[in-house]
């Protein structure tokens, strides 16, 4: 039991030690980002086993800030700052990511790309406008969730796709969902964080964000078992109502 002698803001959560439980997965935390002078080189994984490259046209324009006493990833407006992982392998069509975010605008623009080595239809992850959406490039219609924005705060957004049906969930809600005729499918994909691919150009999908934590979980479902209650107690300890 904890006890504290203080007044606390509604909906304050109070986490005794080792209750935010590690949810597993692939982590890109901005506390790992590689710093030469003034420059990020390159993304470096939890584990130090992975490290992400500045995507193509990202040539030095990403930065590493803080938001309160939290490195962040800062990605501006127009202006491609992207990271790639390559040859992630699905072994299954399976795929869920997580993103712990600010948008200080109001319009992150693109979070995530998985993009296929074999083909063109690449799933993305996107915030505009206080709506969340997940979508196939060539879907007609993708899954969107309000996503209700803060200043100077951290949203969680939490995605998973198995084949065609998607799920999504903002800041610890039931996830909403959707089946599409696009699907994804098992073999070797490229993610990119903060972008959606190497080429050049389409700057209107690239917005103005700070990315804190990124976790990626490749043939898993991020809401199955305790995993997504898990990511929540991480998010309201270390960026929402943790004390």
């Amino acid at each position: 039991m904890l006890y504290v002698d203080l007044d606390l803001p509604q909906g304050a959560l109070l986490l005794e030690p080792g209750a935010a439980e590690d949810p597993g997965g692939i982590v890109f935390d901005a506390a790992g980002l590689v710093i030469e002078g003034d420059t990020v080189t390159g993304w470096r994984d939890r584990s130090g086993m992975r490290l992400a490259r500045p995507s193509k046209p990202n040539e030095g324009h990403a930065r590493q800030e803080t938001l309160g006493a939290r490195p962040v990833l800062r990605l501006r407006d127009g202006v491609n700052c992207g990271f790639a992982h390559e040859e992630l392998l699905l072994d299954q069509p399976r795929f869920s990511v997580a993103v712990v975010f600010a948008s200080p605008l109001g319009r992150a623009g693109t979070l995530m790309t998985l993009n296929p080595r074999e083909g063109r239809d690449y799933l993305f992850l996107t915030e505009s406008d206080g709506v969340v959406e997940l979508k196939f490039r060539d879907g007609v219609a993708g899954l969107t969730r309000p996503c209700p924005l803060s200043e100077g705060r951290f949203t969680l957004v939490c995605a998973s796709v198995e084949g065609g049906k998607m799920k999504l969930a903002v800041n610890g809600e039931t996830p909403g969902g959707l089946a599409v005729p696009s699907g994804l499918e098992s073999g070797f994909h490229d993610l990119f964080i903060g972008c959606r691919s190497d080429r050049a150009g389409i700057v209107k999908t690239l917005g103005e964000a700070q990315i804190a934590r990124l976790w990626i979980w490749a043939g898993e479902d991020v809401f199955a078992g305790e995993r997504y209650d898990k990511l929540i107690a991480c998010w309201q300890k270390e960026a929402a109502y943790g004390i």
